[in-house]
């Protein structure tokens, strides 16, 4: 996917690589908040487009259908809004390990 964070609305951007930022999407037309993690991705700097793969985070209880090829959603971050992105693609998603706390 292809996202962007803003500026006005954290501090630092987020790392994509660490496996360990799990935002909310919310599709375009819909109200649904979409648990997901980053696996990887780019380096993000606020306001410029980096790429990233994410996977859902509870797809036994939620539908993630809406996410589909080209769906444009917004990212938040409990009730705030952080930035934008856009489905670039579907894979077949795998079980990932559940992280310590």
């Amino acid at each position: 996917m292809e996202v962007v964070f803003w500026n006005s609305k954290r501090k630092i951007p987020p790392s994509l690589v660490s496996g360990k930022y799990c935002p909310n999407f919310v599709v375009t037309g819909t109200t649904e908040y979409l648990g997901v993690c980053f696996l990887d991705g780019t380096e993000c700097t606020f306001d410029t487009p980096a790429l990233g793969n994410a996977q859902p985070l509870y797809p036994d209880t939620i539908d993630y259908a809406p996410l589909e090829n080209n769906a444009e959603f917004l990212i938040y971050e409990g009730a705030n809004a952080v930035g934008k992105g856009r489905v670039l693609g579907r894979t077949v998603p795998y079980q990932v390990k559940q992280q310590r706390k």
